[in-house]
């Protein structure tokens, strides 16, 4: 039975559910027969996550964590994410499920929590802010369902340019501080057949990094009402941001659009590519490809003209699953997990910011990004892809992915047009 046939009385949520079930369980009976769901030894939490590369970095923080909190953590990855998900949806509804859950905050968290898989954590928001530890309103509200937490920071990233800075000098380039002088970069490193942004996501989720730079660059307010659907993809804003992703096509500005993001290190080491817009959570990829650190630099993008300073920012969740194996001692770490001693050890392996804005890893252009966020204090949103129902978002990529391959103004106008229709579709599902 399709989702269009769906009999009385069921919702369309859990026809979804049930629709991928069978898949699912199928990938939850594998995990459960090896140690993916097993518990852990007395003094270790297992952590579900979708990361393989990151074990050596919960290692590390959760030596610290033991200190900390008495319990160390042994990573369990599925490095599909879409298996993931699944797995983890499955499993916390059954004795398989791990203690401690990485996810994604914002809508993506609601998702999740107010089906039960996760437990409440608020007592850990609290104490982190009464300790000093994290006070940021607005990050915490991305990790709300019903007035509660469902989850602790696991990193905060901003979105920001990277650019090479040998190749700056070499051009005689500054970092820009207003959407003018973004441009004269772009058109001096188009004039010298060098790539000026690289800029991938025909595919992925990645279309949507530029659609909501431009549009919460130019109007932040407007950004939170429309991701909150209280406004139109229609209106002029949102033409207008589209119109001048257009205008950078235009000036030749991006990378074929199937660019991947593992080819983008050894670009900057030969000087092919001068900027990247991407989360800061990449930092360590650069790094661990062979570009120096005194050669890598980040900057927030100007805004357009009329614009408003403000900066997206992504932050992966550590989440208490509510049928944990050790739910109390899970509890316990997700308390402690934000205390600094366990933040530096995380982010220096990540390589990437922290909840707390103390701890800043000694890496170059991290430092930058702080740096210059503590200085404009730019207002801040939620990443477009936690920002609205997932459903919604994973549609709406799909357009921006086909807007990429034809960035013309008719394809733009089908687009906003697309994006509108799903959304009077997806916020009416939702809100049911």
């Amino acid at each position: 039975m399709g989702l269009i046939d769906m009999p009385r009385g069921v919702s369309r949520r859990t026809a979804l559910a049930s629709s991928f079930a069978g898949a699912a369980a199928l990938a939850l009976s594998a995990c459960a027969r090896g140690t993916m769901s097993l518990p852990a030894p007395s003094d270790v939490l297992s952590l579900f996550n979708d990361n393989p590369s990151w074990a050596p970095g919960f290692e590390d923080a959760g030596r610290e964590l033991r200190t900390a909190a008495g319990y160390r953590l042994a990573p369990r990855a599925v490095p599909n994410v879409s298996n993931y998900q699944q797995i983890v949806r499955m499993s916390a509804q059954t004795d398989s499920s791990a203690d401690l859950i990485k996810w994604w905050n914002g809508y993506r968290l609601r998702d999740v929590a107010r089906a039960g898989i996760l437990a409440d954590v608020t007592p850990a928001w609290d104490e982190a802010e009464r300790r000093g530890w994290c006070d940021d309103p607005t990050l915490r509200a991305s990790f709300t369902s019903d007035g509660r937490q469902y989850g602790v920071p696991l990193y905060k990233s901003y979105y920001a340019v990277f650019y090479s800075k040998p190749l700056f000098a070499r051009l005689g380039l500054e970092v820009p501080t207003t959407w003018q002088e973004f441009l004269h970069i772009v058109d001096a490193a188009h004039a010298r057949r060098i790539t000026p942004i690289a800029s991938g996501g025909a595919t992925t989720w990645e279309s949507s990094i530029w659609f909501q730079q431009l549009l919460n660059g130019l109007d932040h307010q407007f950004y939170l009402d429309l991701t909150a659907g209280k406004r139109s993809y229609t209106d002029a804003r949102c033409r207008e941001a589209m119109g001048l992703w257009s205008d950078l096509y235009r000036r030749g500005a991006f990378s074929s659009p199937d660019v991947s993001a593992s080819d983008l290190p050894g670009r900057f080491a030969q000087g092919r590519t001068a900027m990247y817009l991407y989360g800061t959570w990449n930092t360590g990829a650069f790094l661990d490809a062979g570009v120096k650190d005194a050669d890598l630099g980040a900057f927030l993008l100007p805004p357009p003209p009329g614009g408003n300073r403000s900066v997206l920012v992504e932050s992966g969740v550590l989440a208490v699953s509510a049928h944990a194996h050790k739910r109390g001692a899970a509890l316990k770490a997700a308390r402690s997990w934000l205390d600094p001693s366990v933040q530096k050890a995380w982010t220096g392996f990540l390589r990437d910011t922290s909840a707390d804005p103390s701890v800043v890893p000694d890496v170059g252009a991290v430092r930058d990004v702080v740096a210059q966020v503590r200085d404009e204090r730019p207002s801040q949103a939620v990443r477009y892809w936690e920002a609205s129902p997932p459903v919604l978002i994973e549609g709406n990529v799909q357009d921006l992915s086909a807007f990429m391959i034809d960035p013309t103004a008719a394809r733009a106008a089908q687009t906003l047009q697309s994006m509108q229709r799903r959304a009077e579709k997806e916020w009416k599902a939702w809100k049911s």
